[in-house]
């Protein structure tokens, strides 16, 4: 009989070895990645929100400068036939009640009149005429009108600043009278008060 085999002896297994641990510096690095991300993202954020103000702003203006043109227009009503300012014997004087002044108001360094640009100014001049409001807007309109002379009465090439007729001058509406070869110069100006406090100043200049 043949002796039977004996078993295979067991291998010897090796010690397990445990993994390595991670290096801290690679922590570290995602951290400051992460940090990074975050200072750009409210960068982003930041610079977003001041393009929607700035877009906003610009918006505002836009509207008050078209709302300008209702006290233009309530101006030269009042200086067309049937309107207060018509008779050029009435622009000699001051028409209060019509925010009218027949001599040059006074004036900060931008040109326009100090009593539009103050609340105080304007009261302490007496100026009378009523604001052109909308409410649905928020929107509240003021104008004045002055006649560049130094003084109230005639005016004249002396006393007044003068646009000669038939002379091409930009901005200017020349209106023909009969007997006269020059004719002074009114100044319109308007104060457009809108929403958070936005305002614009608008000014024309005409002659008749």
């Amino acid at each position: 009989m043949h002796p039977l085999p004996h078993p295979p002896l067991p291998r010897r297994h090796r010690p397990l070895r445990l993994p390595s641990r991670q290096k801290g510096v690679i922590v570290l690095f995602t951290l400051l990645a992460v940090v990074l991300l975050l200072i750009a993202s409210v960068a982003l954020v930041r610079s977003l929100d001041t393009s929607l103000t700035l877009a906003g702003n610009m918006a505002f203006k836009r509207d008050l400068v078209n709302q300008s043109e209702r006290g233009v227009a309530t101006v030269m009503s009042s200086l067309q036939v049937g309107g207060a300012l018509t008779s050029e014997t009435t622009r000699q004087n001051n028409l209060l009640a019509n925010n009218y002044s027949a001599s040059t108001l006074a004036s900060d360094s931008h040109g326009i009149p100090a009593i539009l640009v103050s609340d105080a100014a304007w009261t302490a001049a007496g100026m009378d005429g009523d604001d052109i409001t909308d409410a649905t807007a928020g929107v509240t309109v003021r104008y004045v009108i002055d006649r560049l002379c130094t003084s109230a009465g005639p005016s004249s090439t002396v006393n007044c600043a003068i646009s000669a007729l038939g002379q091409d001058k930009a901005g200017t509406v020349h209106i023909r009278r009969a007997g006269g070869n020059s004719l002074p110069v009114y100044r319109i100006s308007v104060r457009v008060t809108g929403p958070r406090n936005t305002q614009t100043y608008v000014q024309s200049t005409i002659s008749m």
